[in-house]
This record gives C-alpha cells, structure tokens and sequence, in this order.
C-alpha cells in the first residue's frame, strides 16, 4: 500500500513539473527549435558550359563499278581519331526524382586518316561536328545519371588519290546522323555542375561517284564515331 501511495505522489509531481516547464517555455515566448528539414537539389533550369575529350570513328569503304555497280573486290576501313573540344548549351526540368532536358553542342575537331594501294588511296578529315539531343535523367539529390538520344551532323572531306595517273579529286560531304549514349552529372555547388559522357555517332551509309581520279568507280562510305568526354557548364 505505501508502495503505490509512493508511485501515485511521484506520478502527480512529475506531471505538475512538466506543467510549469511547458507554462514557463508559453510565458516565455519560447519553443523548443525544430530539427531541420533536409534540401535536395533542383536540377531545373538553364546551363551552359563546355567539354574536352577525344573521339576514335570507323570509315569502311567498298569500291564498286560506277555503272552496274558491281563490286570491285576492294574494301578497307580507316579510323580517323582526334582530341575535341566545344561548347555545350541545355535546359532541365525537374518532376520528383525525374529530370528531362534538351541539349546542344559543337565541337572542333582534327581528325584524319588515310588507306589505300597503288590501286587507289582514299584519305578523309573532319574538322567539326554537332549534335541536338533529348536528356532523360534520373537525380540522386546531387548526382544524376542520365541517357540522351537525337541529331547529330557533321562535314566531312574526302580525298581520292589515283597514283598511277598522278590525279586526285576531293569532295566535301555534309551528313546528318543519329547519336546515344549516358552520362554523369555532379552539382559541385548550386551553379557549378560537373559532367562524364560517352555517345556513339552514326552518319550512315552514302555514295561518292569518281569524277576523276576514281572516274568509273563508286565509293561506299560507311561513317561512325565514339566519342568520351569531361564538361565543366554553370546553371543559371
């Protein structure tokens, strides 16, 4: 009996205290601060920026006769490779963890190769190359990883050498393609974003007719390119 009329005093003390500490704290003006809520990056908004990085491509051609086009039995592939190096321009839009965007860039690039016999040398440059891209992302609060798909285009020149005739003809081929690929973007601070990407590049397939160093001949060309990169763009 006197164990619990000592459990019911100190219950009711307890709470009288608790009482006065909170009627102290209301008369005070003042509450206990809440924790903080966590803030998680907004990856919405306009970026632009610029990337360095390097390209390796793949040329095949096959050699066929200009009428008829039958095959001629000669077919090499050439692989044209450079450092690149350009501007990038974007938007994002975030919807939760979600992050859609659309992407454009340019680049400068120095690359060339050559192959061939005394039968026929072909030799190609690229000196730039483009893209317009849609971006799916998915945001890990400051990380997002993302892939990307669209356009892509470029100018490319080729040289035909016929050694035995001592004649060379050159033609400049405008192509349009299809790029894919990923990436990884870091917010380093709110406006500072850090990126990796890695696409492949397309051009197709499409015909050079000789003219005249490759008079009677046709060339199937056969264009594709990968490309890794490291890009440095501030969000407004």
């Amino acid at each position: 009996m006197n164990a619990l009329l000592k459990a019911s005093i100190a219950a009711v003390a307890l709470l009288a205290g608790g009482a006065s500490l909170a009627a102290d704290f209301s008369s005070k003006g003042v509450l206990p601060p809440a924790p903080e809520l966590p803030t998680f990056y907004n990856w919405t908004g306009i970026y632009l920026g610029g990337q360095v990085g390097y390209s390796w491509g793949s040329d095949r051609a096959s050699e066929f006769t200009s009428a008829g086009r039958a095959p001629l039995g000669r077919s090499f592939d050439y692989s044209p490779s450079s450092f690149i190096g350009g501007a990038r321009l974007g938007f994002n839009y975030q919807l939760g963890s979600i992050v859609l965007g659309v992407e454009g860039d340019i680049e400068g690039v120095n690359a060339h190769a050559g192959q061939g016999d005394l039968g026929g040398v072909v030799r190609v440059r690229q000196d730039w190359q483009g893209s317009v891209r849609a971006r799916l992302g998915y945001s890990l609060d400051r990380i997002m990883i993302y892939a990307t798909g669209g356009v892509a285009f470029t100018k490319l020149e080729y040289t035909y050498v016929s050694p035995l005739a001592g004649l060379t003809e050159t033609i400049n081929a405008s192509r349009t393609g299809w790029t894919v690929g990923g990436g990884v973007d870091y917010a380093l601070t709110d406006n500072i974003i850090l990126g990796v990407d890695y696409r492949y590049t397309d051009y197709g397939r499409f015909d050079h007719v000789g003219a005249g160093a490759y008079l009677g001949r046709t060339v199937e060309h056969e264009p594709s390119a990968h490309a890794v990169r490291a890009s440095l763009a501030y969000k407004f």
